[in-house]
């Protein structure tokens, strides 16, 4: 038996292929897929059992799981196959030298590791902070944006820091050469390092956060993505816009939702000079009163703004949480306005111009005679 077992199909210096080997290998494999599929179940079975089943947890868990599962089998089947040594010669082959700086086939690896390492880290932190701030009321989905980007910066630059390390670059060479190429690219990278702090800014002050609806030159549109550089916004009409974070410092922007869930708005209307006041003012109030997204906690004030050329000028001032959509409201409190105004009679006037014709006497005369008409030039 131990003859068949070891049985060679093909003889190296570095290793020997035998029935015994491929039986091992095959061993691995179902056990490897049985692990597999036993820790799909078990996964399956715990994710469904939470209240609020999350998708995207169950394929993390799934892809963290099953690569573990896979490198360890791979390690055991190197170890139980005595190929240690093959691996470390070709882990250790040398692809790249310059200076003291070796670029081996096992450092490529590494640095791939690191990196999904660091990406897999990311996305539990996400849902870390998810799961753990969706149970506080007093952070928002800003905040919670705010917490995961600089979680999520400082794993990159602990993993840059790892990978660089790895392949054995001084990291004082790095931060002193670092320094030397801001020192002469910074007078022509100057704007792309301020949209860079900016980012910074946004991220650590929180001025503006994901969700918040802002206006920033004339353009009204709602927060959906702040990176280190730049920022998305999504207008009214679905458009996405690239904005740079300098404009959201450096320039006058108005935000919405910052630091209040209401906003006050108005409307203004202008009646005929003939129109009642007060009835004006009862059916005004009443509108904007009516309005289900109106706040009925806040005083909702009509002002008699002004006599003007042709019109009885009135405001009406209201509070309201729907800042997205604002027009909308505002048009559906006019249509109500119209409605009652013609129940009960009042105009809405529109300018108009009074002109008077007046005729002379036939008896006037000119002071000094009838003026002659001009005669044309030859």
């Amino acid at each position: 038996m131990s003859d068949f077992f070891n049985y060679s199909f093909y003889n190296l210096d570095v290793f020997n292929f035998t029935i015994g080997n491929i039986l091992i290998v095959l061993l691995i494999i179902v056990v490897t897929k049985l692990l597999l599929r036993i820790y799909r179940i078990f996964v399956h079975k715990r994710i469904r059992a939470l209240d609020v089943f999350d998708y995207e947890k169950e394929q993390i868990f799934l892809k963290v799981g099953r690569s573990i599962i896979i490198v360890l089998s791979i390690v055991v089947s190197i170890w139980s196959l005595g190929l240690s040594d093959l691996v470390a010669l070709i882990f250790g082959f040398e692809l790249v030298r310059a200076y003291d700086i070796s670029i081996t086939l096992g450092k490529i690896m590494l640095i791939i590791l690191v990196i999904i390492v660091t990406r897999v880290l990311s996305r539990l932190v996400r849902i870390l902070l998810k799961k753990n701030f969706s149970r506080k009321t007093w952070i928002d989905e800003g905040k919670e944006y705010t917490v995961y980007k600089l979680t999520k910066y400082a794993l990159y630059g602990v993993g840059l820091l790892i990978a660089l390390n790895s392949i054995g670059i001084n990291m004082k060479l790095i931060l002193a050469g670092a320094g030397a190429l801001l020192v002469g690219l910074g007078f022509g990278l100057q704007y792309l390092f301020y949209d860079i702090i900016s980012g910074l800014i946004i991220l650590f002050e929180g001025p503006v956060k994901v969700g918040d609806v802002i206006e920033v030159e004339g353009l009204v549109a709602r927060v959906q993505q702040i990176d280190i550089r730049t920022s998305k916004v999504m207008t009214r009409d679905g458009k996405y816009i690239i904005i740079p974070n300098s404009k959201l410092t450096g320039e006058r922007v108005v935000n919405w939702t910052h630091g209040a869930t209401l906003t006050r708005f108005n409307i203004k209307i202008g009646v005929g000079f003939k129109s009642d006041t007060a009835l004006v003012k009862d059916i005004l109030y009443n509108c904007a009163l009516r309005h289900p997204d109106v706040s009925k906690n806040r005083e909702i004030i009509v002002r008699f703004e002004n006599f003007g050329e042709s019109t009885l000028d009135f405001v009406v001032f209201f509070w309201a949480k729907k800042t997205w959509v604002v027009e909308t409201l505002q048009s559906e409190i006019r249509f109500d306005i119209n409605r009652q105004f013609r129940k009960h009679g009042i105009d809405i006037s529109y300018p108009q111009r009074d002109l008077h014709f007046k005729t002379t006497s036939p008896d006037f005369h000119f002071p000094n005679g009838p003026k002659e008409p001009e005669k044309p030039q030859e």
